[in-house]
């Protein structure tokens, strides 16, 4: 890659020059900066994190250990619609794999993996915070709860 090509578009610069104007300490605005530039290039991967690292004068590796850490952001290209299925206690005990299977069985992907057409990304989640909705389904940011294998495919359907 040329070092005069930039990764993170101008759009999302402004939108952090504007993140950093209400955190002059840079680092206190790391996970926002972080979610703004994931939704603007649709990952973190490590040529959007070396610019990253750049423009908030932060290491690069502070970065990679938050974006490894926290299960909102990836480091590889995902679909459009992140789909996260809880997999604490509460949800497994309420049959949570059901709605694994579901999924599966309407988009034909398993946790880790995107459609073909890039719609949708499964991924598993420890905790949606949603014990008292279990088994509990978030697409994007909106969570679903209880959910039954059956609704699986109107909820999908919306997106």
């Amino acid at each position: 890659m040329s070092a005069n090509v930039q990764v993170i578009p101008e759009s999302t610069r402004e939108r952090l020059r504007e993140l950093f104007e209400r955190f002059p300490r840079k680092p206190d605005a790391l996970l926002t900066a972080l979610y703004i530039v994931q939704e603007d290039c649709n990952n973190l991967a490590s040529e959007v994190l070396d610019e990253l690292a750049a423009v908030m004068e932060m290491p690069k590796s502070i970065m990679y250990e938050v974006v490894t850490f926290y299960h909102l952001y990836s480091t590889k290209p995902r679909g459009r619609n992140i789909i996260l299925i809880c997999q604490n206690l509460c949800c497994y005990l309420r049959s949570s794999d059901e709605i694994y299977q579901a999924v599966y069985e309407e988009l034909g992907i398993r946790p880790g993996e995107t459609t073909e057409d890039g719609r949708f990304t499964l991924e598993t989640a420890e905790c949606l915070a949603a014990c008292e909705r279990a088994p509990a389904m978030m697409i994007n940011e909106k969570t679903f709860g209880p959910v039954d294998p059956a609704q699986v495919k109107a909820i999908l359907k919306k997106y």
